[in-house]
């Protein structure tokens, strides 16, 4: 009985949790969460299904707005080659850098680019 209770409030969970994905919602965190706290799982384990979450949430989004032609392939290239040299660029950098150092300009950057969304949001209310 008490297994079927566990599988009814993990059933539950996990869809209140892609109902708050779909809503936009940073539900991964809530997912880790969930899995770390409640269910047990080590954080290493909770990522790794975290990413698996959303391989799927990304999928389904993704054939959604394609069926929907919301999707421009050419802006999607761009970005995938400026990601990619990015990615070459900054991994380059990162590992030249200190790990503390570079923990504190990311916590920096991370704040920073808060209080700016922050400041935008405040403008276009008060317009």
């Amino acid at each position: 009985m008490d297994n079927e209770i566990s599988k009814l409030s993990n059933a539950a969970v996990s869809l209140f949790i892609a109902i708050l994905s779909g809503l936009g919602v940073g539900s991964g965190g809530l997912f880790v969460i969930w899995l770390t706290m409640v269910e047990g799982v080590d954080a290493v384990g909770a990522r790794g299904m975290n990413l698996l979450f959303f391989v799927f949430s990304a999928s389904a989004a993704l054939l959604f707005h394609l069926i929907r032609k919301r999707i421009r392939l050419s802006a999607v290239a761009a970005l995938a080659l400026f990601g990619t040299v990015g990615t070459v660029i900054g991994s380059i950098v990162g590992g030249a850098i200190n790990p503390v150092i570079l923990r504190k300009i990311f916590g920096a950057m991370l704040f920073l680019s808060g209080v700016y969304a922050l400041i935008g949001k405040v403008r276009r209310t008060k317009t």
